[in-house]
C-alpha cells in the first residue's frame, strides 16, 4: 500500500527546509510568504462531487453551487445513492451544466458498483493513481493531481495545467514552465510544497521577491 504523503508535523517542514537549501529563489519566497499550514482534506464522494462542481468557476461561485445540491439532500453528505436517485433536471436547476450533471450520476453508478473505488486509488502510485482517476468521466488532468496533492498529500504533485501556477512561476523565475517540469527537477520529491507556495504568494499579492546575498 502507498504510505508516504506530506505530514505536516514531520515531513512538511523538512521538505521546506530542504528546498530552501536547493534554491535560493524559492528560499527567499519562503522568508517572505512564512512558513505556510498544510491540512489534508477528507477524500469521500462528496469530495469529488465538489470538485466536478469547482471546474472552471470561482470558489465562492462553486461553494453557493454545492451548498444548494446539498440543501436538496436536507443538508446531508451527498452519497452515490442521493446523486443516481435524484432527478437529472434538479441536479441542472442548482446551476449545474448539462455535462457536470452526467458526470456525477455516470460517477454515482461507479461508486454504486465500485464502493471501494477510493481505497483503490489511495493504493496506486503516484503515476498510476493519475491515469487511474482520469478514467472516470469529469476527471482531467488538473482534477487528477488536486485530487492526488490536497486529498492524498502526495509531497511530489505540481499541477502544471494550473493557471496560477504557471503565472507564479513566470514571475518568480522569469521563464516559462515547461510541461515536462524540467525547470523543478531540483524539487524533486517536494514539489507539491512549491505548489502550496506559489498558490499562497499569489494570493497574498504577488510581492516582489527580495533575492538574499
Amino acid at each position: 500500500m502507498f504510505s508516504y504523503n506530506l505530514d505536516y508535523k514531520n515531513n512538511f517542514k523538512k521538505g521546506v527546509e530542504y528546498l530552501t537549501n536547493k534554491n535560493k529563489i524559492f528560499s527567499s519566497l519562503v522568508k517572505q510568504v512564512g512558513l505556510i499550514s498544510f491540512n489534508k482534506r477528507d477524500l469521500k464522494f462528496e469530495s469529488l462531487i465538489k470538485i466536478i462542481i469547482n471546474q472552471q468557476l470561482s470558489n465562492n461561485v462553486a461553494n453557493v453551487i454545492f451548498l444548494r445540491l446539498k440543501e436538496l439532500n436536507l443538508d446531508k453528505e451527498i452519497t452515490p445513492a442521493f446523486i443516481s436517485k435524484i432527478d437529472f433536471d434538479k441536479i441542472r436547476n442548482q446551476g449545474i451544466s448539462n455535462s457536470k450533471a452526467t458526470f456525477m450520476k455516470d460517477l454515482s453508478g461507479e461508486f454504486l458498483k465500485t464502493p471501494k473505488l477510493i481505497d483503490i486509488w489511495k493504493k496506486l502510485d503516484d503515476e498510476s493513481a493519475f491515469l487511474e482517476i482520469q478514467k472516470h468521466n469529469g476527471f482531467g488532468p488538473w482534477s487528477a493531481n488536486i485530487i492526488l496533492l490536497f486529498y492524498m498529500s502526495r509531497p511530489n504533485i505540481f499541477p502544471f495545467g494550473d493557471s496560477t501556477l504557471k503565472k507564479a512561476y513566470q514571475n518568480i523565475y522569469n521563464e516559462t514552465l515547461s510541461k515536462d517540469l524540467k525547470e523543478l527537477n531540483w524539487a524533486e520529491p517536494y514539489q507539491s510544497i512549491v505548489a502550496l507556495y506559489f498558490w499562497r504568494w499569489v494570493d497574498n499579492g504577488m510581492i516582489k521577491i527580495e533575492l538574499e546575498n
